[in-house]
């Protein structure tokens, strides 16, 4: 069963996983201590970082996995403002996801990926053989 799931370059897992994380979703609270914002900035960071990843061969992936990051949490958070959320709260949310979202495509773009060889860029590849 294990290898059925991994095949087809692991869908039926990330689904599961998926399904799995949405149904614990029902479970969350909101309130405005740290370690509700620490949680939006890591979320923030984490969003940003797959999405500048899954646009590894754009000069501009950093900026792509930021923006489209801050636009999700503003469209999140104005939904529940105009269902009747605090503004300060929202606001708050959207500060911390913001902020973490600079911070993760930031990371990733400048540690996690290899550069972009642009117009602007050159690359060097040296090999050694020990």
């Amino acid at each position: 069963m294990g290898a059925h799931l991994v095949m087809n370059g692991g869908v039926a897992m990330k689904s599961f996983c998926v399904v799995l994380l949405c149904g614990f979703m029902g479970t969350c609270q909101a309130n405005d201590g740290w370690s509700s914002e620490l949680s939006h900035a890591t979320g923030g960071a984490l969003l940003a970082g797959a999405i500048t990843r899954v646009y590894d061969d754009s000069e501009n992936r950093a900026w792509i996995g930021f923006a489209v990051s801050s636009a999700g949490i503003v469209l999140s958070e104005s939904y529940q403002i105009s269902q009747g959320a605090k503004r300060s709260s929202s606001y708050l949310d959207m500060a911390s996801h913001i902020a973490g979202a600079a911070l993760g495509a930031w990371w990733m773009d400048k540690y996690g990926l290899t550069p972009v060889i642009g117009r602007h860029s050159v690359g060097l590849v040296m090999r050694r053989q020990f």
